[in-house]
């Protein structure tokens, strides 16, 4: 990489940073990290999924390129990159970022010794910690089963000790945001670390759509990224005579049963004597606040009833078809439509509206009283007025302020049984690889019963 000083006026998320022309010395033996009041460079960083950064701000790292350059709005996105960086046989140890835009991975290869000022160019080095091999033993023997501690749900699960697993069952998960094979040839597809088999199934458990199986790599050699999910599964594989990596795989074989059927009565009182009002074959549009593993409509209910989190009302999913984690807990109530797979309760007195309506906006009668009306409309008025310009200000602030954070890591994602279909409208920056929509599976009904067990003999799932 060239050494190029950047001076002047640098754009950066909508703002003017204004780049100095003095140079910064390099410490001497024994580097300290300089950081100084150029908000492009971070005091340090800590990546979403883990990965951890010492930054050297207006120091430049020329050299050791993992790959290719790249454009990234910030510093802050470049390491990123970094923390889901899968290279051919070792992972990204860290970054040189640029304020043109610019973002270089560097490979293992990289040390401080190579530092030099370079007014405008800031580098990053991975934690030396969080780039050592983990243990690379198989955790049991090959083909054994075992059960995941997911607190009382029964989740089985078959592990494949040095396999890989073919076929495309990559996908876009809600959980982080989906770069496909599209975007710089596929190298940033991954994004958990796990320290474990165990803990890379748990990342996948709470991910929507649903996930099926796991690739685990404990050498990290794919990258900090390790721990690959996957929507299905077929044929498991040992790696090639050329591929480096230790790889171990895990497929859930076992669920739970889910109670597929609607209860005919439209009232349910829960446990704490909270009522909901039940509509089967429905969806609610709301504001979801989290999802949870539910096996029937009403441990869905009763886990909103007690929550302390505001919930009025759940979706419950029972084909699992967009995650195990199928009973939404929601904070609003929406417009509702219709989805066979679906059940909605919401709290009693709580407004639904059908398609086509507002919701959460209960009707109001009209007065027959035109000096009341008279009244009424000039008050009204004032206070659309005030709210707009109320809008308007925060609509503003928000338009002239910096961020550096990235989008799409909801931690509740919008129920959808169409989750493939939709995730085929990718972001305009990220890669357009699109999720497999999983066919829904099937489940024998159980009786309704409070609690999330009813200790019914856990299902085995297609392969």
């Amino acid at each position: 990489m060239m050494a190029i000083i950047v001076r002047g006026v640098v754009v950066l998320a909508g703002a003017a940073v204004v780049v100095g022309s003095s140079a910064v010395d390099i410490p001497s033996a024994g580097l300290e990290v300089r950081q100084d009041a150029n908000s492009a460079c971070p005091p340090s960083y800590s990546t979403r999924n883990g990965m951890n950064f010492t930054t050297y701000c207006n120091q430049n790292n020329p050299f050791n390129d993992a790959m290719e350059p790249f454009l990234v709005g910030t510093m802050q996105e470049c390491m990123d990159r970094c923390s889901r960086y899968w290279g051919a046989d070792e992972g990204c140890f860290g970054i040189v970022w640029r304020e043109d835009q610019n973002c270089w991975i560097r490979n293992s290869s990289v040390t401080l010794d190579t530092l030099e000022p370079d007014q405008g160019i800031h580098f990053a080095m991975v934690e030396a910690k969080d780039m050592e091999p983990l243990d690379t033993d198989c955790p049991a023997a090959d083909l054994s089963t075992h059960t995941l501690d997911t607190s009382g749900d029964d989740i089985g699960y078959t592990l494949h000790c040095g396999k890989d697993i073919s076929g495309d069952f990559d996908s876009c998960w809600d959980g982080f945001p989906c770069f496909g094979l599209d975007y710089l040839d596929g190298k940033f597809r991954s994004f958990y670390h796990a320290t474990s088999v165990e803990d890379c199934l748990h990342n996948c458990i709470k991910e929507h759509p649903l996930c099926r199986a796991v690739v685990y790599n404990p050498d990290l050699k794919m990258g900090f990224a390790n721990c690959w999910l996957k929507d299905g599964f077929k044929d498991f594989l040992s790696p090639g005579p050329n591929d480096k990596r230790i790889l171990h795989s895990a497929a859930i074989t076992n669920l739970d049963r889910i109670d597929t059927t609607c209860p005919t009565d439209t009232k349910y009182t829960s446990q704490n004597k909270a009522q909901f009002d039940i509509q089967c074959g429905q969806t609610s549009s709301g504001t979801n606040l989290t999802s949870v593993h539910r096996q029937n409509i009403t441990s869905c209910m009763d886990a909103c009833a007690n929550s302390d989190r505001g919930c009025v009302g759940v979706i419950f999913d029972s084909t699992l078809q967009d995650g195990f984690r199928n009973c939404y807990l929601q904070n609003t109530t929406n417009v509702l439509s219709k989805e066979p797979s679906a059940t909605y309760a919401a709290l009693s007195g709580t407004s639904s509206a059908s398609p086509g309506q507002g919701g959460n906006n209960p009707s109001t009668p009209s007065s027959s009283s035109s000096s009341k009306a008279w009244i009424a409309g000039p008050v009204v008025g004032g206070i659309l007025a005030i709210a707009i310009l109320a809008a308007a200000i925060i609509w503003w602030r928000r338009r002239k302020a910096k961020t550096a954070a990235l989008e799409g890591y909801a931690t509740a994602p919008p129920y959808s049984p169409y989750h493939g279909a939709q995730m085929q409208a990718a972001p305009s920056e990220l890669g357009g690889d699109t999720a497999r929509e999983l066919a829904a599976t099937e489940h024998k009904p159980v009786k309704y019963a409070h609690g999330g067990s009813t200790g019914e003999a856990p299902q085995e799932l297609p392969t």
